[in-house]
Formats: structure tokens, C-alpha cells, sequence
């Protein structure tokens, strides 16, 4: 299939595999995050856009009062304000890695610009709802929330902390060790 994606300086070639796996060729960097995002839209739009306003503290938006909860915990563990923060940070002092991020959105948007509304993901039409333009801050904070969700065993430190906090030391240790005791044999 050839598609025409506007922003493209040259060429683009995506090679799918018989994994699955994209594989995408191109002469530039612009070109290839570009392309990137046209096809992840492509392939996971919903996706990305559930987990960008998921990230960005927004949830809410989309599915009411039930995720505010949800979005009020992103903003107290800061993620929308790290990634505006970021994004601001990107642009002024490292323009080339912006600039990737913004032409990966644009490949995003210039994906949703193809759709109307009989070509729209099931979920969209379900939600009722309309794809929202993407942008840098989006991909940080999706980058980010992904992860502070994959940090491994920070519920058992948190746990930890506060038995070690409330109970007495020698007695917690004794059913829930210390692990530099683990180590020390």
C-alpha cells in the first residue's frame, strides 16, 4: 500500500515482517518519527490516545466522573506537570530531540486527519468521542507514566516503611526482614 503522509521529505519504506514487526527505512530522522507516528496511529490510535490522556491527567475527559480519581493521582504524582516541564526543556535546549517528538505527533495527527468518522476505531465511535490532536507532551508523559507503572517493588518498600514507621524495628524485622540482612547471610 502507498500512502501519501504531507510532511515527508523523501521516502518512506515500512517493511512488516512475518513477525509482525515494522520495520521502517527512511533517509532522514525527521522522516522516520514522522512515519512512526503515522503508523502507530495506524495500528493503536485508541491505544494511544486512552494511555496519553491516562498520563496527562485527563482520563476524565473522555469517560466523566469515574476517572477522576484516576487523573487527580497523575497530577499528584506530577506526571502531566513533569512532562509540560519537559517538553519546555526539549525545545529550549535540545531543539533536534524535540523537533523528533514533534514530528512523531505530527505523523500522529496527520493519521487522524485521514479518518472520518465510518473509519474511526470502534472504541472512539462506542465512547463518543473524537481522536485529539497529539503532541510532545503526550509522548513524555506516556514515556514517564510507563515507567513509574513498571518500577518494581515499590508497594513493598512503601508497605515496609510504614510497618518500620509504626511498630517496633526488632519485632517487624523478625517478619518482615530487612534486606541487607538477605545479603549479609
Amino acid at each position: 500500500e502507498i500512502v501519501s503522509i504531507p510532511g515527508l521529505s523523501g521516502n518512506v519504506n515500512i517493511y512488516i515482517d512475518s513477525n509482525g514487526i515494522a520495520h521502517i527505512y527512511a533517509n532522514n530522522l525527521h522522516d522516520l518519527f514522522l512515519a512512526e507516528g503515522y503508523y502507530e496511529a495506524s495500528q493503536r490510535l485508541f491505544e494511544i490516545e486512552l494511555f496519553g490522556l491516562l498520563a496527562m491527567g485527563n482520563l476524565s475527559s473522555w469517560v466523566g466522573a469515574k476517572a477522576l480519581s484516576s487523573d487527580i493521582a497523575m497530577h499528584l504524582i506530577g506526571i502531566p506537570q513533569n512532562a509540560i516541564m519537559s517538553a519546555q526543556y526539549l525545545k529550549h535546549n535540545y531543539p533536534t530531540i524535540y523537533s523528533y517528538l514533534e514530528a512523531f505527533s505530527q505523523g500522529v495527527n496527520d493519521y487522524i486527519n485521514t479518518l472520518n468518522y465510518r473509519d474511526l476505531p470502534l472504541e472512539f465511535k462506542l465512547l463518543n468521542v473524537r481522536p485529539y490532536y497529539w503532541s510532545p507532551e503526550y509522548s513524555l508523559a506516556f514515556g514517564e507514566y510507563m515507567g513509574w507503572s513498571l518500577t518494581s517493588g515499590f508497594n513493598d518498600e512503601l508497605k515496609s516503611a510504614l510497618l518500620y514507621t509504626y511498630f517496633n524495628y526488632p519485632e517487624i524485622n523478625e517478619i518482615n526482614p530487612y534486606y541487607p540482612h538477605f545479603i549479609d547471610g
